[in-house]
């Protein structure tokens, strides 16, 4: 039998076991169904229950790790095999609120903390050398590296200058990711810098980004699931929609057995503070709306989120907005089914009508939703897109997403959506 003890701040939530075959369970303390502070991990996980069994915890703590090439580089260089071992090692610094550490390791919280400057010399060779800058932080200071998601990234405190990676589990304020080296992927560090600017000018909810010039230019997000104040920066707890299904990542798409917007529709209806329900749920129709516009065929249900405030859910600032149409090698299909189809060139007047039926709203709603989105994106596309041309020469991937919203744009009139 295994341990790893699971802190927000210096309180103990819990432990996540792992038994001599390798099933998981997680049981919440005692001090922590006690404290004035408890909250539950995820809306799967109520505090109504104590213990939870394989399939429940393995949703939680999997969907807090890294995803395809960037966790199979890291397992085969560091020798991780699974789930555990990967949260034993990198889990200091999760979405959300809480640190997972072994037994023997330190209380969080307790000492005195520093931060040590990356060593971008080394974070650029590695991207130059089309290797995982993961690994390059991984070196650094192992426990700063859990972060879901397939995309090679890293947490860091970023006062617009320096980037550092702190110590003895201290939070961090913001997310770099490198650009994209998979075949066929190019300017992706432009695309989601000009899809999230995009998504913040039509009115959606997005946390700050800039892109950091250098021998490879970075984009660099504000982590949204942190806040700082007078005595220093602190964790906000999160839970994506997966988690709070309780649903792995490997399911994070409809077509692989995971939520449809109807599901996560009624999630939202059910879990958000009751004064945010209207607020919210039009937020997530203009969420969907943005996504079948620009092409963002990625967007599942880990790129979703609830945000933990005074005991209610809110929904958290839409993240990961890119246009992977734009790259015609990858997955060319929607992240949800709209009505009976997810092939874009088949969504039309039909297929928002079931759609509205499924998440019971009255007749054009989503219509007028994606019609009031298309507009407002038509206004802001091309004067955006120019002037992140103009202040990255090398940048060309936002004219032509710029175009490709014109084309799909077309499209959804012509099939009768807008």
């Amino acid at each position: 039998m295994r341990y790893l003890n699971v802190f927000y701040e210096s309180q103990l939530v819990g432990r996540m076991k792992e038994d001599d075959e390798l099933v998981y369970s997680f049981e919440y303390a005692d001090s922590w169904l006690a404290s004035d502070n408890r909250f539950a991990l995820s809306l799967a996980m109520p505090m109504t229950q104590k213990v939870f069994g394989n399939r429940i915890t393995r949703s939680f703590f999997e969907n807090l790790l890294p995803e395809g090439e960037v966790r199979e580089h890291l397992q085969s260089t560091r020798g991780i095999s699974s789930d555990f071992d990967f949260l034993e090692q990198y889990g200091r610094d999760c979405a959300g609120a809480i640190i997972v550490t072994d037994q023997s390791a330190f209380v969080p919280g307790v000492g005195p903390t520093k931060a040590v400057p990356v060593d971008m010399e080394r974070v650029y060779a590695a991207i130059s050398d089309r290797q995982p800058v993961a690994d390059v932080i991984a070196e650094m200071d192992p426990g700063y590296l859990s972060l879901a998601g397939a995309q090679d990234k890293f947490p860091v405190i970023y006062d617009g200058t320096t980037f550092l990676l702190p110590t003895r589990g201290a939070p961090t304020t913001h997310i770099v990711k490198a650009p994209i080296q998979r075949s066929g992927v190019k300017e992706s560090v432009y695309n989601e810098y000009y899809c999230m600017e995009l998504a913040r000018a039509v009115g959606l909810s997005v946390p700050k980004c800039s892109l950091v010039d250098g021998p490879h230019t970075l984009f660099v997000v504000e982590r949204y699931d942190r806040y700082v104040d007078d005595s220093g920066v602190h964790r906000i707890h999160q839970q994506d929609f997966c988690q709070a299904q309780g649903i792995t990542s490997a399911s994070k798409y409809e077509d692989k057995g995971g939520p449809s917007l109807r599901q996560n529709y009624q999630l939202i209806r059910d879990s958000v503070r009751p004064d945010g329900i209207i607020s919210s749920v039009q937020a997530f129709l203009d969420w969907i709306a943005f996504n079948l516009i620009i092409g963002n065929n990625d967007s599942h249900s880990k790129n979703i989120s609830f945000l933990l405030r005074e005991g209610q859910n809110e929904l958290a600032p839409f993240y990961d907005l890119v246009s992977t149409a734009i790259y015609p090698k990858l997955k060319p299909t929607f992240a949800f089914k709209i009505g009976d189809r997810n092939e874009f060139s088949k969504i039309g007047a039909n297929q928002v009508k079931q759609l509205e039926e499924s998440l019971e709203i009255r007749p054009a709603t989503f219509q007028r939703r994606l019609a009031s989105i298309s507009e407002k994106v038509i206004a802001a596309k091309d004067h955006l897109a120019k002037e992140v041309c103009a202040t990255h020469s090398e940048a060309k991937i936002p004219l032509r997403i710029s175009e490709l919203i014109n084309t799909r744009l077309r499209s959804l009139k012509v099939q009768g959506a807008l």
